[in-house]
């Protein structure tokens, strides 16, 4: 039973390692208005320069790079890949 639930652990985290590769895009192409939305701000008020000294300073100290995401799925997909082979060979 054990291995056949660590083989579909690891085709969820596959999917989602696949998932967020496709949604990642580069941190400097996305406007600041999208970003201060999801965290819940409003910068339709702010000029566009005062815009990207909040996306700099929100990028460092913030919400950080969200495209390693793609690393920590990838990374659970594997090890649950070698846990369910090991599983299997029992």
């Amino acid at each position: 039973m054990l291995p056949w639930l660590l083989l579909i652990l690891t085709a969820v985290f596959v999917a989602l390692a696949i998932d967020a590769y496709r949604l990642a895009t580069p941190s400097q192409s996305v406007p600041f208005s999208v970003t201060a939305e999801a965290i819940g701000q409003d910068a339709s008020h702010l000029p566009l320069h005062e815009q990207e000294e909040l996306k700099t300073w929100n990028h460092v100290y913030g919400m950080g790079k969200l495209n390693q995401s793609v690393w920590l799925f990838a990374i659970l997909a594997f090890g649950s890949g070698v846990a369910t082979v090991f599983a299997f060979l029992e």
